[in-house]
């Protein structure tokens, strides 16, 4: 590959991850080590929509219909977690789309930003898990305003070189053999829960004064232990790969990469249980550009799309067809089966928090050392 073919495939959004990975392997250089392409300028016009997703969603083969039909794919643009897309949102930026969790759901509906969709427009929509349209606080008054796209675990990445397990525990990431080589995300749903569920509240999502105290204290002794919030996957793979970390909250996708990349990486099954999310696309209620909207939902609903994001970022997919599009191996590499609800009924499963704004406030103090 010539260099002015690499950067037109980078820049323009058209080269996949496993495109990227092969070139930069044949000079020696891993993606874990190379955040650029999640971050890649996209060069669509303003005739596409506006999609705001997380880092790596602008990989073309997640949308490979649409960028068959116009020739590129829609405008990304990024968040870190759903708080800081909401506020965004709530100060005027105005997406076409947007791609939250189910857990958030209810609180952007209730904000007015949400436009109901049509499921009819919905190619696959027959095809989807049916487990997955029925996740609670979808549809209110008949109306349906999230569609899932994809799901998976949140869980322990470590190295399985550096790090000497007793048992698979959420305490590896208060465990003081590894202090200043710990990391989590950056994210109430991803500090506060994980906290939650290892201090066993009962209910993590709705938990009474008592257990809040008890996960705060573990916030607290777990803050020195730590080399820092990570704002996104790729400051987690790349402090992995590299050693700087041992451990860290990840889902899926920083598993599969690192390990396609021949790092000894290991996944976590926690006894106190994964944490099993789904996420999906909304059309926001300032889009305009609904045709387009459609069709980009219809090409990440498509089987294909669906089989290459089970192969390339180890997630499972919400279109059954997608399965049948995957080896027996690569779903076993990658801790999936034929049956999407043997892992969605297992686990911690994700939803509405219902004391956020106590528990925001209160793990914006941990963080400030307060």
């Amino acid at each position: 590959m010539g260099i002015n073919e690499f950067e037109d495939g980078l820049f323009s959004g058209k080269m996949s991850r496993r495109t990227l990975s092969k070139a930069l392997a044949a000079v020696g250089i891993g993606t874990a080590m190379f955040p650029l392409f999640h971050k890649s300028a996209n060069a669509a016009t303003e005739d596409h929509p506006v999609v705001f997703t997380w880092e790596g969603y602008n990989d073309p083969g997640l949308h490979g219909s649409y960028l068959a039909k116009y020739g590129e794919g829609p405008n990304f643009t990024f968040f870190g977690d759903e708080e800081e897309a909401f506020t965004k949102i709530r100060a005027g930026f105005r997406p076409d789309m947007a791609q939250p969790c189910s857990y958030k759901i209810p609180a952007w509906r209730d904000a007015g930003i949400l436009m109901p969709l049509d499921t009819s427009a919905l190619t696959h929509w027959d095809d989807l898990v049916p487990s997955l349209k029925e996740i609670p606080g979808m549809v209110q008054n008949g109306q349906r305003h999230w569609v899932c796209s994809d799901w998976g675990q949140t869980s322990i990445l470590y190295r399985e070189d550096l790090v000497e397990l007793e048992e698979e525990s959420w305490g590896l990431l208060w465990d003081k053999r590894y202090a200043g080589r710990l990391a989590l995300y950056d994210s109430l749903i991803d500090g506060v829960m994980v906290a939650a569920i290892y201090g066993g509240a009962k209910d993590p999502f709705n938990m009474t004064k008592e257990e809040v105290a008890r996960t705060e204290a573990l916030l607290r002794e777990q803050l020195p232990l730590l080399r820092y919030y990570a704002n996104g996957a790729t400051e987690i793979q790349t402090g992995i790969a590299s050693g700087e970390l041992v451990a860290a909250t990840a889902t899926n996708d920083s598993y599969t990469f690192l390990r396609s990349e021949g790092h000894p990486v290991k996944w976590m099954n926690p006894k106190e249980g994964a944490m099993t999310w789904t996420c999906g696309m909304s059309i926001m209620s300032t889009a305009t550009k609904l045709d387009r909207c459609y069709e980009y939902l219809n090409a990440m609903l498509s089987p294909e799309a669906g089989a290459y994001e089970i192969v390339e970022f180890g997630f499972g997919h919400a279109n059954l067809k997608a399965y049948d599009l995957v080896s027996e191996q690569d779903l076993l590499d990658r801790g999936l089966t034929r049956n999407p609800d043997d892992l969605l009924s297992a686990g911690v499963f994700q939803m509405p928090i219902g004391n956020e704004p106590e528990l925001q406030e209160m793990f914006e103090q941990v963080k400030a050392g307060l």
